[in-house]
């Protein structure tokens, strides 16, 4: 009985634990684009996150992000709702960027943590890159992110 309880315990925890990021996720469309301020323009190829389960998910369970790699998430219409690092297990920037592709602001996400990283005001996307990947490149607020023409309908 007790190997019963055991195997039903761990048959449960297994599948919360694969729920949403098991090896049949679907991988997200990249686009390249840049940031620039001033300077030579910084490249980035980034996973591009337009529906709510793509942003719902983002980069969590992931154990490491290349400085050259992030993630776009674009939305539908401007938005306010804060991000969270919930089973996110690396540090991030999070630049909101308004309509223009200018940084609004930049939050800093450290990993695991759970407390809601609201922007200033509304935004209409959303640039992750590893922790402190601003500040290596010399880029900040009033950074100007190009985007491809070819970008995926946020919906």
């Amino acid at each position: 009985m007790k190997w019963l309880i055991v195997f039903v315990l761990f048959g449960f925890g297994a599948a919360a634990c694969g729920s949403g990021h098991g090896a049949a996720a679907t991988a997200l469309p990249t686009r390249t684009i840049s940031v620039q301020a001033g300077g030579a323009p910084v490249t980035l190829t980034v996973e591009i996150a337009s529906t709510e389960s793509e942003r719902e998910q983002g980069l969590m369970y992931r154990q490491s992000l290349a400085e050259t790699a992030g993630m776009l998430f674009l939305f539908p219409a401007p938005s306010s709702v804060g991000f969270w690092m919930k089973n996110t297990y690396i540090p991030l920037d999070i630049a909101y960027l308004d309509d223009l592709g200018r940084v609004m602001q930049i939050v800093h996400g450290k990993p695991l943590s759970e407390a809601l990283l609201s922007p200033a005001s509304s935004y209409h996307a959303v640039l992750e890159v590893a922790g402190g990947w601003f500040e290596r490149h010399s880029l900040g607020v009033g950074a100007t992110v190009t985007l491809p023409a070819n970008l995926p309908a946020a919906h």
